[in-house]
């Protein structure tokens, strides 16, 4: 698998840049404002979501552009 790799959450409110097989950047957005959080598995668990999120398993996740992504964190973080 190639890294980087961009996933959205069903919510709608949560999106994820994964670096790694145990690395990513999640931009949640609560309100009007956006929260970036850098996650590093380190632990099973986080691991297995981290993969879980890649193969957008139980329709949970789903796929979106590095475009995608970057427009969201520049909609959002111009306005905090």
């Amino acid at each position: 698998m190639q890294f980087p790799v961009y996933r959205k959450y069903f919510s709608g409110l949560s999106y994820y840049k994964i670096n790694s097989n145990n690395e990513f950047e999640e931009l949640q957005l609560v309100g009007s404002e956006i929260h970036i959080h850098a996650v590093k598995a380190h632990q099973y668990p986080e691991k297995l979501r981290i993969q879980d999120m890649i193969k957008c398993k139980d329709d949970i996740w789903s796929e979106m552009s590095k475009e995608e992504f970057e427009e969201i964190r520049m909609r959002h973080s111009s306005t905090t």
